[in-house]
């Protein structure tokens, strides 16, 4: 019965508002009924990565009923419930497998699983110091030379080169450079840069000197192929000095060509993204461009590759540092560099190449959260091993 002022109505039309409220009433709780009879049990993920020796869980919604768990390979990744629902899968080794969850005869859920290679931690401690040579001396010269020519490098590129090197040290003071082999802090050097310049000068006038990109093209140009076709030059703004040396020196390419030299050193577009990944893709769609490959050398080019934004449309990746790796019959590595136009030659002993990156990184790693990518090292035309 309702009550209205006082008075007790019977049937009558103050019964509709109640019975239409139990109709509206009755039609919500039966739409939320037939909502969760009609959700169906899904797995928490279709799809999974996980790494090797690593663990995830699965989940069953919209079910309480108890699940049966399968693995496809077992070698792969193996399953094992964990509760009514849920399931803890373990990544075995690489590969991949299919996890089952069956809910009954009519129900059964599927999720890929992705076993990725355990990620490889490196703990090995930064590199302190480095043992070098300026080449002075007859023992550490023939150790290069030797080195060279074991590497594939032709004789007479490996002359020209130990020509340059005793022009170099006849124009600077002795003081400054080694004597053999010395050991020295990585960024450390025997010398003042500005004081070494102003002694070269004196004794070469206007001649800009070699650098590390001339010095490791005239080694490695016959195993770096070009496409045909190339513009006269490429990257002029970035490429300037070397130009320049390469005017006044015309032998220094060992009968290459400046535009060879120009179509691997010139900028190439980058990537907008800091990820050091994506620019090394983006610096290997550059020099596909280009017809760029390597071969057939055990010499291998090694780059330190700089990214540069200045706008929007000013956006490149370019060769900051260049030097050739060298692996002698026993396994070790050397690094022939430059250091720079106007400072010396050096021969630098490593017992792998994370400590080569180190080295590098110590000397060109500038970045300081600007919007660009850190530098990054390339082995001939890929990132190298052990770059950190």
């Amino acid at each position: 019965m309702l009550f209205r002022k006082g008075k007790t109505m019977k049937s009558g039309k103050y019964l509709r508002v109640p019975v239409i409220a139990v109709i509206i009433i009755s039609l919500i709780l039966g739409t939320t009924s037939f909502a969760a009879a009609a959700a169906k049990p899904k797995l928490s993920a279709q799809q999974l990565s996980i790494r090797t020796g690593s663990t995830s869980e699965l989940r069953v919604k919209n079910t309480d009923k108890k699940i049966r768990w399968s693995t496809s390979d077992k070698k792969i990744a193996t399953v094992k419930s964990a509760g009514k629902t849920k399931a803890k899968v373990s990544a075995k080794k690489s590969g991949t497998c299919v996890i089952t969850a069956r809910i009954s005869k009519k129900c059964t859920l599927k999720c890929r699983v992705k076993v990725l290679a355990k990620k490889q931690s490196n703990s090995q401690p930064a590199l302190k110091t480095i043992e070098y040579s300026n080449m002075t001396d007859e023992y550490s010269r023939g150790i290069l030379s030797d080195l060279l020519a074991e590497n594939d490098i032709e004789a007479s590129r490996i002359d020209a080169l130990m020509t340059r090197i005793d022009d170099f040290n006849g124009s600077v003071r002795k003081e400054w450079l080694t004597d053999g082999f010395e050991v020295i802090s990585p960024a450390k050097t025997k010398y003042d840069v500005y004081d070494m310049q102003d002694e070269y000068t004196v004794k070469n006038g206007d001649f800009p000197g070699h650098n590390c990109r001339i010095t490791a093209f005239s080694l490695m140009s016959a195993y770096i192929k070009t496409a045909g076709g190339l513009p006269e030059k490429q990257g002029e703004d970035f490429l300037f000095m070397d130009l320049k040396t390469i005017e006044a020196d015309t032998k220094v390419l060992c009968g290459d060509s400046a535009d060879r030299f120009c179509a691997l050193f010139a900028p190439v577009a980058a990537a907008k993204s800091t990820k050091v990944k994506t620019q090394v893709l983006a610096l290997q769609r550059g020099w596909a461009e280009r017809g760029i490959t390597f071969s057939g050398s055990r010499a291998r080019l090694i780059s330190v590759i700089f990214h540069d934004k200045f706008s929007d449309d000013e956006n490149t990746l370019s060769v900051g540092h260049a030097g050739v790796l060298l692996t002698s019959k026993d396994g070790k590595l050397y690094f022939i560099e430059k250091v720079a136009f106007q400072e010396p030659y050096r021969l630098i002993k490593f017992s792998n190449r994370t400590e080569l990156s180190d080295y590098l990184m110590k000397k060109y790693d500038t970045s300081w959260g600007q919007d660009t990518a850190r530098p990054f090292i390339m082995e001939n035309d890929a990132l190298m091993k052990g770059y950190r």
